[in-house]
């Protein structure tokens, strides 16, 4: 089972406007029409998140927001050792972690996954076992289920929200809980600066933002309620492949 992830009418578009572009028909755009880099749905990692246009008469219970810094920093968090290339047997990761972001947001792995074992996280690496699963002799670690023993479980900048559990049990389960995520263009961009480091990812609220609304019902039902990690934002450079 995967939650549905809401979005507003403005970042669907945009995702529907990119969704089939490749990397460098989509970093082309701005040179005939408007810059979409700017808009709401332009890093949202489309590759993990089943996305669906949010109904105009939902009640939204509860915002999460950096504009609110103590509640976002009491509740939001986007840990740098979960940032990036993480497979399935790394040393550092949350109590069932590849559980709860399987249900919020499943990697499907596709041919630009195929070298991610060379760009794992470095507090989260390990030696991820190579296999050649078609023989050719070009070792891979994604691809074939039945021929591989670690699993990619995510690869973009993952958003953990802790501690809603008793929050949202009281609430109406039909209404949602919106997370405002801000966007380090300098991370996540073309030159990806710092992405693959210690450093602490930015939470300024005067960056743009991509805001997911998950409906509480869907909370409930998750693995874990106190416990959502969320693979929820992609790279400039996701589907550029993964080459030195």
């Amino acid at each position: 089972m995967q939650a549905k992830i809401y979005i507003s009418a403005e970042a669907m578009a945009t995702v529907n406007a990119i969704k089939d572009l490749d990397y460098y028909s989509r970093v082309s755009l701005s040179d005939d029409g408007p810059d979409l880099t700017t808009v709401p749905g332009y890093f949202l990692n489309t590759n993990a998140l089943d996305l669906a246009e949010l109904p105009s008469d939902v009640e939204v219970a509860m915002h999460l927001t950096p504009t609110d810094t103590a509640t976002y920093h009491r509740h939001v968090a986007m840990p740098a050792h979960l940032r990036g290339v993480i497979f399935s047997g790394a040393p550092n990761l949350p109590s069932s972690y590849a559980e709860i972001i399987s249900y919020w947001s499943p990697l499907m792995p596709t041919v630009h996954h195929r070298s991610a074992l060379y760009f794992q996280n470095e507090m989260n690496s390990y030696c991820v076992q190579l296999v050649d699963p078609d023989g050719t002799g070009d070792a891979a670690a994604v691809g074939e289920a039945d021929h591989v023993a670690d699993v990619l479980v995510s690869d973009g900048l993952v958003v953990t929200v802790t501690g809603l559990a008793t929050i949202v049990a009281n609430l109406n389960p039909n209404h949602f809980i919106a997370l405002s995520i801000p966007i380090k263009v300098s991370m996540l961009g073309i030159e990806l600066e710092g992405y693959r480091s210690t450093e602490e990812y930015s939470t300024d609220p005067a960056q743009q933002m991509e805001t997911l609304y998950f409906r509480i019902a869907d909370i409930l039902a998750s693995p874990d309620a106190s416990n959502i990690s969320i693979s929820a934002i992609r790279t400039e450079l996701s589907d550029y492949g993964y080459t030195y």
